[in-house]
């Protein structure tokens, strides 16, 4: 045995890594509980809030509010899931989703809204919907 001997890595760490290489990364920004954040997070990678964010999210991958996570201020982003508490508005190009623990002080703006039952909610709802819709001859989606 050699004092400068290079040690290979074993076969399993060797099959790992090789493995993740191909494998697509989730990138996900996490803000955890008893973080206080203040000012404007944007990007392009998934926020997962467990702590408190004091200004503007807006960033084009989903935005989660865990259940004892606070966002206060607006949220602009594809998809968000409320499990905790927004005070500020939220706007999304998908769905907004407020979990039956969720809170949200503010309005909402998107194409799919999901209010579950126990989720407290204080605002107005805008659902942007497909506009092909009214123009293919829905009579029964055509306003007066």
């Amino acid at each position: 045995m050699s004092i400068f001997r290079r040690e290979t890595p074993s076969a399993d760490l060797a099959g790992s890594v090789g493995a993740s290489d191909s494998a697509p990364q989730r990138r996900l920004t996490h803000i955890a509980a008893g973080t206080r954040l203040h000012g404007e997070v944007s990007g392009a990678t998934e926020v997962v809030v467990e702590g408190e964010v004091v200004g503007e999210l807006r960033v084009e991958a989903p935005v989660v509010v865990g259940a004892d996570g606070v966002v206060e201020g607006p949220i602009s982003a594809p998809v968000v899931r409320v499990g905790g508490r927004v005070v500020g508005s939220i706007e999304a190009t998908d769905r907004v989703e407020v979990l039956a623990t969720g809170s949200v002080e503010g309005n909402i703006s998107a194409p799919r809204v999901v209010i579950s039952e126990g989720a407290f909610f204080k605002g107005r709802v805008e659902m942007r919907g497909d506009q092909g819709l009214l123009q293919r001859g829905a009579p029964e989606l055509a306003g007066p």
